[in-house]
Parts: C-alpha cells; structure tokens; sequence
C-alpha cells in the first residue's frame, strides 16, 4: 500500500504501531468490524522488490539497507567483545519479509508455562483454535492444523542432502515427525515455510492484500512514530514524522504497539514509561516507572558446524557457476521448485541432548551451503567446495539482556545488549548441541556425504574448545523477544491482554510480549500474538472472533 497523507484532525478509532506479523494480523482482524477506523503505521516502504518475495532471496536482502534496520549490539562480554549484527525488517510487512520462512507455532507446554506464570488465557489449548485460524495447510491433521487461514504453509520438497540428514537423526536416536506443528513437538521433520507455490506469504501478502478494498483500514508508509501522547494516564494518540512534517494523530479507542522486541520499547521509554531512572538520565519527563521496559530479552544463539560434502549438492556449488544459476533460475520460474522456493535450512530436529530430559532442549538444522562467517552477510564468502552445516540453538536460553534507549532521539537506535551465554546452563547446553551434531554426522546416511569436518575441525574435543567455536562463530537467530513481557510479576510490562500497566488505552502486541523463549522460530507466535490482541479488543467491544475448530 502506498503512503498517504494525513491530516493531524484526523481521528482513528484504534492506531497501531508498526506493520510486521503482529501488527498486519491485527490491523486485518480489526477492520473486519465496520464500526472501527482503523490506522496502521509502518516506518518502511511497501516495497514489491523481487528479492522480499523469492524465498532464497534473503541473502541478497541483508547485503544492503533497502529493506533493513541493520542493527547491531553492544560488546557482547560472552561474545568475546563481538557487537553482533541484529537486523529487523524495514518494510511493510516487518520482519516476515526477510525471515527464513521456517513456519514453527512453538512448543505446547511452554504456552502451557506462560498460563502458568499467571497468563490465563495463553495455554496451549486455548491458543491452538488461534493457531489453526492463522494457517492454510493442507497436510497435517486437521484437528490440531489450519486450513483455510491466510497465511499458507507449506512442506520442503525432499532433496539427497536433507534425506540424508533426515535419516541420520533417526538413526542417531532422534524419533521421526511428520509435523513438528502437530500432536508432536519433538523429533526430526522436513521444514515448512509460510510460501504459497514458492513466493513468500509474510504480514503484508497473507494479511494485508486480500483486504485493500476495506475502506476503514489505512496504511501509512514510510511513517516513524516518535512517541505515544498520553494524557492524565490515557493514550491518546501519537507523535509521527514523515519526511520533514512531524505531526499528531489521534486515537479515540486505543494505541497498540506492535513494533517488535527492538522498537516497542524504545517507543514507550521515548513516551516516558519504563525505569525512571533511564528516563531521567536522558531528560524524558517520568510518565509511569514501569522497570520492566526493556528488560528480559532473550534471543537464540546460532552456532554451525561445517562440512565439506561429497557430491556436488549444495548452494556452494550453484552460486559460483553461471550455467546453474541459470537452471535454478528456470526450474523458479517455470515451476516455483529448487533452491530459490525455499531458504538455505530444510529439515530440523527439536532433539534431546539427554534422554532423561522431559523435552527437547535443543534444534539442530541443515543448511544447504557451507561459509566461514555465514550470519553476517557483509563476511558471506562460500567455501570454495561442496560444502553444508549443520546449525543449532539452545531452545530456551536461561541468558538474560536487555534493550534501552541510548538518547532522548527516537531517531538512534537504541542500546542492544543480548548477554549471551551469560549463564553458565546456556552455554553447557550449545556445547552438548555441538556434540549432537557430531554424533548425527557419524551415521551411515549423512556420513557417506561428508569429506571432513571444516569447522570447528576435528581438533577441537574439549569442552573448551568447543565453546570458542561459539565464541567466534555463534550469531543471531533473529529471534529476539521478552522485553515487555506479559504477566503480573513486578517486572511485567503488559497483563495477560497485552495492557500495558498503568496506562489505559495502550497496548502491546508483538514478540516483546513473550514472558520466556517459546522454544521456536518466532514469526508464527508473533502472528498469534496479533491475532489475540484483536480477539481482546473485539471482546471488549461485544464482538467475538469466530474461530477455527
């Protein structure tokens, strides 16, 4: 949608605040009611770039600034000094637009554990009808799977390299699953993407398309909201600038942020609600001390090893050679197959590093390419060989960080600080997924793919070893949530309908909201975040959401 004008008289029933998975399900969701005016605000452009629609083309999309907020954190002390490169999505459709695509809702009992630290309503069972009202997949049980949802998911198509993988994880004792989104979480299963026939299907296609005809839902592109307007504890609006004009609109009903785990706090420190003393020491008048803002962020540590492959399977194989890029090109083009219809992991396991444990604590992933440095696109050079790794994470990190306002400017990106591996469980846990993984590698079905282990390389044994690789190599899984958690805690930010405490008429409603890792990739969950921000508003309202059954 293109970017409008506005009028500061104008008044809207509900504003939100940022158009990625949270916000587009909500705005959608929403302006389903006739009765609500609905505003949506997005700092990036509605920007149709190619490269934000073929799934492979994430790699060309984190080279540059078009449709990035390249962000980065402070020195990471576990990290060895590292600043680590963060980046979200500038564009309308936010972060669902330059993920990997991986479709993963989140592990049953940790919603179950959000109810249990006093979040009613976000249990398993009562979140799964939102779940299936989200998605359109055709091959799970329909009992636990959507249908007919706007966003379309569907299943890698099998390959050698992720056969092999596959087979390997079995036989290293890791149970097979069909549906890692259905009655089962663990075990090693072939990734789902939200695509549809190979093209992206992130907040904008999925949510916003469909419904350009609503005539009480506006978009606002290439809008930055510089605070939220309260009045006698009441929000009421907020302050934008586009361009040179800097301006206010009004809200009659609510403010919802839905800027994400970086920006939604940034914006209600900039309002002047978090931690006073924050506040105070860059000059913002104390509206509400909320301590909370900007606390428990909590992100999953990405590390791989890599291998040099037998055969010539990989992306290392295609990139440099003109004539099979040509093909990958063509088998895209004509039948939305190959390696451009799906991102460079094809099929993951949710694995126990111990088997006395009660649920899997780790995923491990295959990536179709092999490079030294191959989270940070400014240092992506593929090895010059057939080549693959094998990437994983801790799947709740116990490490704790926090996001803060640097200056009083909504113009500077605020303070990252991820403090991984700040606990000590978190890095016991990486390294004992290093080890599952050579241990996946060392069966028949994958090892007859493997020349040598490139990285760490075989030397390092140790413990101590092993965890300078992650030292050296671990990245983001730009993953980050927490930090303005939901729950009734002292530090929480927003109570169990995503309020935020203290001020009326002001909610969030995005991966911030999370009181701990939900144990996934986070797009999916940040979906039903916004799906259940309009389902509490609705029922406030009188209506009640139909849902999937």
């Amino acid at each position: 949608m293109r970017a409008v004008q506005s009028d500061s008289t104008d008044r809207w029933d509900f504003i939100i605040v940022g158009g990625g998975s949270a916000g587009t399900a909500l705005a959608a969701r929403l302006s389903e009611s006739e009765r609500f005016k609905v505003l949506l605000l997005e700092a990036g452009e509605d920007d149709r770039w190619i490269w934000l629609r073929v799934p492979l083309g994430a790699g060309k999309v984190w080279l540059g600034e078009r449709a990035l907020w390249r962000l980065y954190t402070e020195p990471e002390p576990g990290m060895n000094g590292r600043r680590m490169f963060w980046p979200r999505g500038k564009v309308l459709g936010g972060s669902s637009q330059v993920n990997g695509m991986v479709w993963v809702r989140g592990e049953p009992s940790e919603y179950d554990h959000w109810r249990e630290l006093g979040n009613p309503g976000w249990g398993y069972n009562e979140v799964l009808p939102h779940l299936k009202r989200i998605e359109s997949y055709g091959d799970g049980d329909p009992s636990v799977r959507g249908t007919s949802g706007p966003v379309h998911v569907e299943r890698l198509r099998r390959d050698q390299l992720s056969d092999g993988f596959h087979d390997a994880c079995i036989a290293a004792g890791v149970p097979r699953n069909e549906d890692y989104n259905g009655a089962q979480y663990e075990g090693v299963g072939y990734l789902q993407y939200n695509t549809r026939r190979g093209i992206r299907q992130g907040g904008r296609e999925a949510y916003l398309d469909p419904i350009r005809h609503r005539t009480n839902l506006k978009v606002m592109t290439g809008v930055r909201v510089e605070k939220v307007l309260i009045e006698n504890g009441h929000a009421v609006g907020v302050q934008v600038r586009q361009g040179f004009d800097s301006r206010a609109l009004r809200a009659t009903q609510e403010v919802i942020l839905c800027a994400g785990a970086v920006h939604s706090p940034q914006l209600l420190e900039l309002s002047g609600i978090g931690n006073s003393q924050v506040l105070k020491e860059f000059g913002i008048p104390v509206v509400l001390d909320l301590p909370g803002v900007g606390e428990n962020c909590i992100d999953h540590l990405h590390t791989r090893i890599s291998y040099q492959c037998t055969r010539p399977i990989t992306l290392n194989d295609i990139m440099p050679n003109p004539l099979r890029q040509a093909w990958m090109g063509l088998q895209f083009a004509v039948a939305r197959r190959g390696p451009m219809a799906h991102a460079t992991q094809t099929v993951h396991a949710l694995a126990k590093t111990d088997p006395s444990l009660d649920r899997p604590d780790v995923k491990i992933q295959v990536h179709n390419l092999s490079a030294a440095d191959p989270r940070h696109p400014s240092d992506l050079k593929f090895d010059e060989f057939s080549g693959f790794g094998i990437g994983s994470f801790a799947l709740r990190p116990y490490s704790r960080g926090s996001i803060h306002i640097r200056s009083a400017s909504p113009h500077e990106p605020p303070a990252i600080v991820a403090n991984y591996l700040a606990d000590e469980r978190d890095r016991k846990t990486s390294i004992a997924a290093l080890r599952l993984i050579r241990h996946v590698a060392e069966q028949p079905a994958l090892k007859q793919l493997i020349v040598r282990e490139v990285r760490p390389g075989p030397a390092a044994q140790s413990d101590e070893a092993l965890l300078e690789h992650i030292i050296k190599l671990g990245a983001t899984s730009y993953h980050p949530v927490g930090t303005c958690k939901m729950g009734t805690d002292p530090m929480a930010v927003v109570d169990p309908q995503l309020r935020v405490r203290g001020v009326r008429s002001l909610r969030v409603a995005d991966a911030s909201i999370m009181p701990t890792m939900v144990a996934s990739n986070t797009n999916a969950p940040s979906f039903l975040i916004g799906e259940r921000c309009a389902a509490f508003i609705l029922k406030d309202a009188g209506h009640n959401m139909p849902l999937a059954h």
